[in-house]
């Protein structure tokens, strides 16, 4: 990926690496005090632009107060009931995987690799390997503000 990165470009190339029906990025707002999804590559529709959870909820909220993957290969055995993750109902996805990203934000953000079927997961390291691809351009992209 030596060209001028994108959102878009990355999230493609997670796609087609991981083979997944859905990847989404959401960051923490700080004017909001909310956690935001800002991308999604192949949405079933825009809802996720509306969606925003607080900190410890949803998704991405458990993933940045925890700091930790959450990896889910069947939504029917998630934590919480299905109600509280709205862009797993939103999506319709059956398994997932949410990883941290590091920023120099105090909360960072979360990229989600989610399935709409129930499947085995992608290898954690090759999910890390993307997210560092994800995470030096979020950490450009702050850089430049």
């Amino acid at each position: 990926m030596g060209e001028t990165m994108t959102i878009e470009k990355i999230c493609l190339h997670i796609s087609q690496v991981t083979g997944a029906s859905l990847i989404a990025v959401a960051e923490y707002n700080p004017s909001s005090q909310a956690i935001e999804w800002v991308y999604a590559d192949h949405p079933l529709n825009n809802r996720y632009k509306r969606m925003t959870v607080s900190y410890g909820k949803g998704v991405a909220g458990r993933v940045m107060q925890t700091a930790t993957p959450f990896l889910c290969e069947d939504t029917d055995h998630l934590p919480a009931p299905l109600k509280e993750y709205p862009i797993i109902l939103a999506e319709k996805l059956r398994s997932f995987i949410a990883l941290p990203i590091s920023t120099s934000s105090v909360f960072g953000a979360v990229l989600l690799i989610g399935y709409r079927t129930t499947q085995s997961l992608p290898d954690i390291d090759t999910c890390r390997h993307q997210v560092s691809l994800l995470t030096r351009f979020l950490q450009e992209k702050e850089a430049i503000k």
